[in-house]
């Protein structure tokens, strides 16, 4: 469902990733492990477009990457539910009005927006904050919003970067159950972290980033 093949990525100073070659399958839950500027970011953002590779390719369902054009490119990204480090919420937006601007992007109908709006976030326990706005939420709050609305269009993947960083053990560890909870379900996830630890106990597979190379494994 999602694969890279021989993948690389270099930037101007050099650092980048070589030749990265794995699939997720549907259902899989996958760490991208390693620690900051391993390239764990760059192999995340050319599994959805975000970066194109110098050489190799990425397929995300039936689409190869490399063939597809940068307007249809929104097209391919809204198969994944996409969580970046910054998590570009809008600020001068309530918690519903944040997720529900996906149903407005993608044309749905307002009653169909309002039903997937509050489903998933009551589905991450944002439902009793509809109105706050992103400031007045906490880093955990904030984290939970940033799910819901990757998740209101019903993609088959999640995709996260980093989403446990600046978070106290007790706010992290609460989003990983939350995760748990999203993969259960049959959403699969790849997500990126150097907290894997947090981890342990759960049906997950660890890839390891390390100087822009993966291996899969122990570290």
């Amino acid at each position: 469902m999602i694969e890279l093949m021989r993948a690389s990525k270099t930037y101007d100073r050099g650092r980048g990733v070589r030749d990265v070659s794995f699939r997720i399958n549907k259902g899989e839950w996958v760490l991208l492990v390693g620690g900051s500027g391993a390239g764990k970011s760059t192999i995340l953002r050319m599994m959805y477009g975000a970066l194109r590779p110098d050489n190799g390719d990425v397929i995300v369902g039936s689409h190869r990457l490399s063939l597809v054009k940068d307007k249809d490119l929104p097209t391919v990204r809204r198969l994944l539910g996409i969580i970046d480090q910054d998590l570009t919420l809008v600020a001068d937006r309530s918690v519903y009005r944040n997720v529900s601007l996906v149903g407005e992007v993608l044309g749905w109908t307002k009653k169909q927006t309002r039903v997937q709006a509050l489903r998933v976030l009551n589905r991450v326990g944002l439902h009793a904050h509809l109105d706050q706005y992103p400031h007045n939420l906490s880093r955990g709050e904030m984290r939970r919003l940033a799910i819901a609305r990757a998740l209101v269009a019903q993609p088959f993947a999640l995709v996260a970067d980093e989403p446990l960083i600046h978070l106290d053990h007790e706010t992290a560890t609460s989003i990983v159950e939350l995760m748990a909870k999203i993969h259960a379900q049959g959403t699969s996830i790849v997500l990126a972290t150097h907290r894997a630890e947090l981890f342990d106990g759960y049906p997950v597979r660890k890839l390891y980033v390390e100087n822009g190379e993966l291996r899969e494994g122990t570290p």
